[in-house]
Order: C-alpha cells, then structure tokens, then sequence
C-alpha cells in the first residue's frame, strides 16, 4: 500500500496531479460526468458522487488490475508518473511517492464504513500502452464508452 487517509471530498472530484505546472482544475461538460473523469495530462479528477462524511482513499501499486465485483463503479485512464503526485481533492492533497513511469491508473469506488461513505481504490499498474476504460457503470457513470479524453483547463 503507497497511502490509506481520509479525507472529505469536496466539489464531488478525487484529484491525481503531478508536481509540477498543472492547471488548477479541469472544467467538466456532461460527457465527463457520465463517464466518470475528466483527463489531461498531469492531471485527472475523478468524480464521486454527493455524500455526507469523508472517505476512505488508498493508493496502491499493481500489475494488473480488473473491476473488482464488489466495486460500484471503476474507470482506467492512462498516467504518466515522473515523480511524487498530490492525491485528494481541490483543497487537501498528500504527497504520494508512486514508481515513475507509464501506468494504468484505476479508480474503483467501494461502499464505505461506519466512519466514511466509501473507499476510493487507486491503482498504478504499469504499461507500456496505458489506455482510457470504463470497467464498470455505477454511481454517476452511465456510458461503457470513453466519451472525452481531454478536459479544459479551469482559469
């Protein structure tokens, strides 16, 4: 395990950014929320959908990586890791030290617990070809298709 924290999700996004010069944020259009993420690159957010209380989020390193079938929901976008990342949400992130290089990053949303209201599962599986999946619909995600692989910048 890379990292387990709480944390309370704020604008309904879990963040995964690089270091350094990023925008700081991703304007989402519908496309993105039925799919579940908004990309670009050192930067992706994922959506979570409005709750009360904090979550649960682990970080993980893998080497390959399917839908779990307690999961309910789970995308893969490409990741490119050339250093530590800041992982949470817009206004509380942690320093997480994640292997460089080319990785499948998925995220899976899990029920959560008696102190949260879900484990947010994030996985770096290297790959030479990383690509864009929905592996499973569930929450806000109601397409199987990748609809946007690009997000605008927020100013």
């Amino acid at each position: 395990m890379l990292a387990d924290f709480a944390v309370t999700v704020e604008y309904t996004q879990v963040l995964v950014e690089t270091e350094g010069p990023v925008p700081a944020g991703l304007l989402w259009t519908d496309a993105h929320v039925a799919q579940g993420f908004a990309w670009s690159d050192g930067l992706v957010s994922f959506g979570v959908p409005d709750h009360d209380g904090t979550c649960r989020v682990l970080v993980e390193l893998a080497r390959d990586v399917v839908a779990d079938p307690q999961a309910l929901w789970a995308v893969q976008v490409p990741f490119r890791v050339t250093g530590p990342l800041q992982i949470g949400t817009v206004l509380d992130t942690r320093r997480v030290a994640v292997p460089d290089g080319s990785h499948n990053l998925t995220f899976q949303a899990f029920p959560g617990g008696d102190d949260h209201a879900y484990t947010l599962r994030l996985t770096f599986s290297p790959a030479a070809a990383p690509e864009f999946r929905i592996l499973k619909k569930g929450g806000d995600i109601t397409t199987d298709a990748v609809l946007r692989r690009d997000a605008e910048a927020a100013r």
